[in-house]
């Protein structure tokens, strides 16, 4: 049996304490760079120096990067909260300050809000909404906890990744009671095909991982294709090309292609290791996270 306590080191949102939080949480870099003819240019860190930036995924617009950011707290304790960076201006808001810690920024479709994961301190994980524009924050499925990672099918559908004996893709739908299970031994990296509204997950029952997709309409799931040794990131954009990071080098590939195509190396920019990703091909832009302390 896995204790959740063991997994605090490679899992954000394993946190139950204040008092453990700075030493739970690797330092990370989040870094911003344009896709021109398909090749990704010019990396600039847009994150402070120091401390937990993480978990980026774009507004649907483009306009804004959200992300995990650890804020400095009194007598040395932190935690975090969810920063928007906005590229046009090259400046971040914070879209709430709370004792408890949010993770997992992801747009709701058809809101002027982001769906987080919150750690409250009475040691619960579960999925709440902050408002983009003001910071009030509702919770979306009272029942359904621990959440550790979430990707929304619809305005109502969210798949999220449950941690227990075993991390278990499970499906819910709002003001709803009840989850349904779909796959059991996955990987953090959730997404939604948009192209088929699948959602896009990392199947560990097999070496090397492999991305799977779960259609929600008929229940079928399927193998995509399998990741580099180890990892577990990926990302899918909007023309069904999927991305992923292995060290320094960033990496493309369809469905159909026999293995992963090297885009770029950014290892001349002090990018050691490429691990959670995001893409805006309408903008032009590719976010994602340097973490060369291993987990995330």
């Amino acid at each position: 049996m896995i204790r959740k306590l063991a997994l605090i080191p490679a899992l954000a949102s394993l946190l139950f304490t204040t008092s453990v939080f700075a030493q739970a949480l690797p330092k990370t870099d989040l870094w911003l760079a344009k896709v021109i003819d398909g090749i990704p240019v010019n990396p600039v860190k847009i994150s402070p120096a120091g401390g937990y930036n993480n978990q980026p995924h774009f507004s649907g617009d483009g306009s804004l990067i959200f992300y995990t950011r650890e804020q400095a707290g009194k007598d040395g304790i932190s935690q975090t909260d969810i920063a928007a960076f906005r590229p046009q201006t090259k400046s971040t808001n914070m879209l709430n300050k709370s004792p408890e810690s949010e993770y997992s920024p992801t747009p709701i479709p058809g809101r002027q809000a982001v769906s987080v994961i919150r750690a409250d301190l009475d040691q619960k994980q579960l999925l709440w909404a902050i408002d983009v524009n003001n910071g009030n924050m509702d919770l979306l499925l009272p029942a359904v906890e621990p959440v550790g990672y979430h990707t929304w099918i619809s305005a109502t559908e969210v798949a999220m990744f449950i941690l227990g004996e075993s991390f278990t893709l499970q499906i819910a739908t709002l003001e709803q009671n009840g989850t349904r299970q779909v796959a059991d031994n996955i990987g953090r990296s959730l997404r939604t095909h948009p192209q088929s509204n699948e959602v896009l997950f990392v199947d560990k029952n097999q070496e090397p991982w492999q991305i799977a997709a779960y259609n929600p309409e008929t229940e079928d799931t399927r193998s995509v294709m399998p990741l580099f040794p180890g990892s577990e990131d990926f990302t899918i954009d909007k023309e069904g090309n999927y991305w992923t990071g292995n060290g320094s080098k960033l990496y493309r590939r369809l469905p159909g292609d026999q293995r992963w195509n090297l885009m770029v190396d950014f290892e001349t920019h002090g990018i050691t290791q490429i691990s959670r990703l995001a893409i805006h091909l309408d903008s032009g832009q590719i976010a994602f996270v340097n973490a060369p302390s291993a987990a995330d």
